[in-house]
């Protein structure tokens, strides 16, 4: 569940250029443990023309929501989340698909750079582990298996993919990355597209190419595929009533066998889709865990968490007081045989 209001709530900082977050370690946590540092996470938001926005289905990305700030919360209060990916132990560690790290619809990128942030923090303490054991072994072998977990930012508008480029460098970690645009439109399978009725991929309309998706694999907005990945992330992805369907055909397409996804948005009050959401999962065939209210669940009620908020100058258009939020825990089954 999201921390209570015993545990410390996120501080920002606003400047003229950017948002400093910090994020307090896992509450249960070693006092005397590596992991024990705050995260600080550094964010810029994009400074976009009209032309550059879009439409209100495209243009969200360009400014920090709430629901990013308690996703990125609630995986460092629990890293296990990330570790699991990075050490291969997910619900079948022994399943491919790749040991990879998703955010979808990225945006800002708040929780794919804590996600970032919380592998660099397993990757120092592993290799200064893996110092210490060398020397005082004659071998001086090392073992560095959990060093690969790879971590991938995506979103539909061009404007916000350079944006997000920009934040990864802002924050200088030393994670395996990589930047991508991805349609929800694409992964949906062959039939689901009104304008592609027998087909699922993407068309390169500049070269008037049709490049299929190919089976178990999402496609980026270049009609490149590739693999399947343990974990997703996504904060107020479903706003419009057909994202429900959409975001689950989208996860059922890039999530590996035996992956999690957590998905985190404002409450079915606030959005439509979301009511519908966990049903459009199942029919899928993956499982999905729902907790509602969770500012509510805080003994606070999330009081403290959103005066943090409102006193980083956070104030803007894009954040809406006085709603709560529901998070979704989606676990992909594995059915296929090895």
């Amino acid at each position: 569940q999201i921390p209570d209001s015993s545990r410390p709530s996120i501080t920002i900082i606003m400047s003229d250029n950017y948002l400093t977050f910090t994020i307090p370690p896992n509450a249960n946590a070693d006092a005397n443990a590596a992991n024990d540092d705050p995260i600080k996470i550094l964010i810029h938001q994009a400074t976009t023309t009209d032309d550059d926005q879009g439409d209100a289905e495209t243009n969200t990305g360009f400014v920090m929501w709430p629901s990013a700030v308690l996703l990125s919360h609630h995986i460092s209060q629990h890293p296990e989340i990330i570790s699991k990916v990075q050490d291969g132990n997910g619900d079948d560690a022994n399943n491919g698909g790749g040991g990879d790290i998703m955010e979808l619809g990225a945006g800002c990128g708040l929780p794919g750079l804590t996600a970032a942030a919380i592998l660099q923090k397993n990757q120092d303490e592993s290799n200064a582990n893996n110092s210490n054991n060398n020397s005082s072994s004659a071998s001086g072998e090392t073992s560095s298996n959990n060093n690969d977990t790879k971590v991938i930012f995506t979103d539909y508008n061009p404007a916000v993919l350079e944006n997000l480029k920009q934040n990864i460098e802002l924050n200088e970690f030393d994670v395996s990355h990589e930047v991508y645009g991805l349609d929800w439109f694409h992964q949906q399978p062959a039939g689901h597209n009104d304008d592609d009725e027998d087909r699922a991929g993407v068309m390169k309309r500049e070269e008037n190419i049709y490049v299929e998706r190919k089976a178990n694999t999402w496609v980026d907005t270049e009609g490149k595929s590739h693999d399947q990945l343990k974990l997703i992330l996504g904060a107020d992805l479903i706003v419009c009533s057909n994202d429900s369907d959409l975001v689950a055909h989208t996860l059922d397409a890039s999530l590996a066998e035996g992956g999690m996804a957590v998905i985190l948005g404002a409450s079915a009050d606030r959005r439509f889709g979301v009511a519908d959401f966990p049903n459009s999962c199942r029919e899928l065939g993956m499982k999905v865990d729902v907790e509602e209210n969770i500012l509510e669940a805080r003994e606070d009620g999330g009081e403290k968490l959103m005066e943090e908020l409102e006193m980083g100058g956070y104030n803007q258009r894009a954040c809406t007081f006085g709603h709560d939020f529901t998070m979704f825990t989606i676990h992909k089954p594995v059915v296929s045989s090895m």
